[in-house]
Order: C-alpha cells, then sequence, then structure tokens
C-alpha cells in the first residue's frame, strides 16, 4: 500500500508542479486541483499507514478522508463559481458595457448604439453583440465602419468576437435596451 501510495505521489506531485504555471486558465486550474487532492490522498495513505501501524488507531483513516475532501470542496470553490459564471454567460467582470458603447461611439458615423450584451466564453476570450445605427450609405462604407468597430473592441477591451447589427439613422428605435437610454453621438 505505501509503495503504491509513493507512486502515485511522484506522478500526481510531477504532474502538479508542471501545471502550477497554468492556474490562470480555468481547465488547468481543475486540473491542478484534481491532481492536487490525488497527491495529498496518496500523502494521506501514507501518513495514516504509517501511524495505523505503530499505534492501531484506525480512526485516522477517515479523518484523513475527511480532511482531504474538505479541503479539494473548498480549493474547487472558485472553479465551480467561475465555470457557472461562462455557462451562464456572464459579462466579463473587467468590462464595462457604458465604456464599450461610448469607444464604439467614437467610431466615425456611429450615431447610436444599443442592445450591447457582452459575455466571456472562458480563457481569456470574449464576444459581444450589439446594434449601431449610422447615416443612409453605400454597403462598402458600412463594411469600412463594421471593421472599425471589430478592430476598436478588439484592441482596447479584448473582444474577439464581435456581431454588430447596423442600422439606417432616421428610423425607429423598437429594441429594449440594455442601458437605460441609448448612447448618442454628442
Amino acid at each position: 500500500m505505501i509503495w503504491t501510495s509513493l507512486a502515485g505521489l511522484l506522478v500526481n506531485g510531477g504532474i502538479t508542479l508542471a501545471l502550477v504555471r497554468g492556474h490562470a486558465d480555468l481547465n488547468l486550474r481543475s486540473i491542478l486541483v484534481h491532481n492536487f487532492g490525488d497527491a495529498l490522498s496518496n500523502i494521506a495513505i501514507i501518513a495514516g499507514a504509517v501511524i495505523m501501524s505503530y499505534t492501531n488507531a484506525h480512526w485516522i483513516d477517515p479523518l484523513l478522508g475527511l480532511a482531504i475532501g474538505l479541503l479539494v470542496l473548498y480549493s474547487s470553490s472558485g472553479i465551480l463559481r467561475e465555470s457557472t459564471h461562462i455557462l451562464l454567460e456572464g459579462r466579463p467582470r473587467e468590462t464595462r458595457i457604458e465604456e464599450v458603447a461610448r469607444a464604439i461611439l467614437a467610431v466615425e458615423f456611429v450615431q447610436e448604439v444599443h442592445d450591447v450584451h457582452i459575455w466571456s466564453l472562458g480563457g481569456g476570450h470574449n464576444a459581444m453583440s450589439c446594434h449601431a445605427r449610422i447615416p443612409d450609405m453605400h454597403m462598402d462604407e458600412c463594411e469600412k465602419i463594421l471593421a472599425a468597430i471589430q478592430k476598436k473592441v478588439a484592441e482596447e477591451f479584448g473582444i474577439e468576437h464581435t456581431t454588430v447589427q447596423l442600422e439606417r439613422a432616421g428610423l425607429p428605435a423598437v429594441s429594449g435596451y440594455v442601458m437605460p437610454q441609448p448612447l448618442r453621438r454628442g
């Protein structure tokens, strides 16, 4: 039992040490917590076997198991919180919708921005959809505005995937706004 636990400790300890550098990624963090729990289990098995062989205190085994289980549960709570936020398409915590909308308004010809939705895809990847009101113009000019919006939100906010619906100015706004009032140019 002790030799098997020592071998498992070496393998899990090596994997855990190799993954410590990737702790910003949710998937790597979950692997790290799993391997850390396995390594702790191996240490507990070794310690429990030594203690039980000298003292005959068999109650040590479930106590160590409970302690390791509680530690793994505690360390995985952050991973559960972050993965739930991603699965519920939560807004990246560092991104403010109004700041993104104001940046889009700085793009030439954009007169209004509404229905702005930003969500996290995990791993530092974010997505956005919005409506932007522009003057009536040729499609080639619209493509330039669309490219400028995509470039601006990618550079300033790290939003890599954008879906922008362009609307002609002068049409009534009929959609529900995310913000209390649509942001309009000065």
